[in-house]
């Protein structure tokens, strides 16, 4: 069977995100086929509270952590709600890292013009509801001993993409939207930190721009350079989501000097 270099790292690494929550079975049980597969693999749970079925979220989260880990890391990724459809599953290989998971978009924003997809063999019956367990978990698992995609699946072109939200020029600033919203309730934006900007403006509202949260008046809305590299809309120890009833999708306003 085909090798390949996975890195430098001892221990192989799997990172795990998904929406399956932490109140039944279903992560344990991916991991456990992992670990009979491969018993001295790490497996790193990024999160398993994504909100059920936002691919463009999960997409999100993906483009925001999978460069924090070794060259070699495995990113198995399960936001799937179109399982058990003709949807394929895939392996990506790219920027020097494997992804596996299913072809429905979750993968948008780590594609670049050197990425390589493959579509998954399926070899054996398989359940039509939990293809974390029955594939996705396996696969992550044989190529972290060495197994290429060449040997588990099939090159493809065809893999669904969509873009990352533009940006649009406007007189004397830039109109974006809010892309994520994170557990302290910090509307991300698409507006990228290199904007030099003066305030950004919701509803009509002014919101100041300030260098981190603790400079901001408690409870006040203010806007600063998020460390994903687009600006949020925070608050000082507040929710900016329950305190302005923001969702994602909703327009901003940057006011540029």
């Amino acid at each position: 069977m085909t090798k390949r270099d996975l890195g430098n790292t001892p221990m192989k690494i799997i990172t795990f995100l998904s929406d399956f929550g932490d109140t039944d079975w279903f992560v344990a049980v991916v991991k456990g086929e992992i670990l009979k597969i491969n018993k001295k693999v790490l497996i790193v749970d990024i999160t398993h509270k994504l909100v059920p079925y936002n691919i463009h979220s999960a997409a999100f989260v993906l483009r925001s952590v999978y460069r924090n880990f070794p060259a070699g890391t495995i990113h198995l990724v399960v936001i799937d709600p179109g399982v058990g459809s003709e949807r394929k599953p895939i392996i990506v290989e790219s920027a020097g890292y494997y992804f596996v998971g299913p072809d429905n978009g979750v993968f948008s924003y780590i594609y670049n013009k050197d990425s390589r997809a493959y579509k998954i063999n399926q070899k054996k019956r398989l359940s039509s509801t939990f293809h974390a367990r029955d594939i996705f978990g396996p696969v992550a698992a044989r190529l972290s001993k060495g197994s290429s995609p060449e040997v588990l699946g099939i090159m493809i072109k065809d893999y669904v993409k969509f873009e990352f939200p533009k940006i649009k020029k406007i007189k004397r600033g830039i109109q974006g939207e809010v892309i994520y919203i994170d557990h302290f309730g910090n509307l991300i934006t698409n507006i990228p930190n290199e904007n030099e900007t003066t305030e950004f403006r919701i509803k009509n509202k002014k919101i100041p721009v300030k260098r981190f949260y603790g400079e901001g008046k408690m409870g006040k809305i203010i806007a600063v350079k998020g460390s994903c590299g687009f600006y949020e809309i925070a608050s000082n120890k507040r929710n900016v989501k329950r305190i302005s009833g923001a969702k994602i999708g909703m327009r901003i306003i940057a006011r540029c000097s």
